[in-house]
């Protein structure tokens, strides 16, 4: 019930953003957000943040992916791998989607470095909901591996989630508003592959003995 309630939150943030990302409200907070961050960047917060936008890239999430996929053919999961690429490409894909239909410029104060393409949702934030929810939800559901230490992989992902999310608005790349609907439309993704796999594991057939 709660999974449905957080699903029912996050299409109404998304939808809304979507729609009123650019009211007079939400600009103040998108702009007043950027400037906190560009009050406290440090040598040492430059280097962390970066840290942890890179956590988020695609540089590191596909090299995880693979390595992850390749266990789960060596340990013949194959609906499991199979639903590890799904997630990964159907995410890559709707967040293309998304950018091209919202439009939004990324944010032009002073960023640490420059990104292309369009900023809304962010692709960083809905990757990582998306990938590393993903891969907490493999290992402790699917294949049952380190379900001893729930709550400790359960930390670290979110904090995980959190500290990449926060990375693109203290490099200024993207508005808060990109953040919260990148995370919104990433949780309603990730809700929609788990329900997927659970219909297909209930139409799998029984193996013989």
């Amino acid at each position: 019930m709660a999974k449905k309630i957080f699903l029912i939150i996050s299409l109404i943030l998304f939808f809304g953003l979507g729609f009123s990302y650019n009211l007079g409200f939400f600009t103040k907070i998108d702009i007043s957000t950027l400037r906190f961050f560009e009050g406290i960047r440090t040598t040492f917060f430059n280097g962390f943040f970066y840290f942890f936008t890179e956590l988020g890239s695609k540089d590191f999430i596909i090299p995880i992916s693979v390595v992850v996929l390749i266990f789960l053919l060596i340990k013949k999961k194959h609906l499991e791998a199979s639903f590890l690429i799904l997630a990964f490409l159907g995410m890559t894909g709707l967040n293309h989607l998304l950018k091209g239909w919202i439009h939004r410029e990324r944010p032009s104060l002073t960023p640490l470095f420059h990104e292309s393409g369009f900023s809304f949702p962010s692709g960083h934030a809905m990757g990582s909901i998306v990938v590393f929810g993903f891969l907490f939800y493999l290992f402790m559901y699917m294949i049952r591996i380190g379900r001893k230490f729930y709550y400790v992989w359960l930390t670290v992902t979110i904090l995980l989630i959190v500290l990449i999310s926060v990375s693109r608005m203290y490099i200024g790349v993207h508005f808060p508003t990109d953040i919260i609907a990148g995370l919104s439309a990433g949780y309603a993704y990730l809700y929609f592959i788990i329900s997927l796999y659970h219909l297909s594991v209930q139409k799998r057939p029984l193996s013989r003995k």
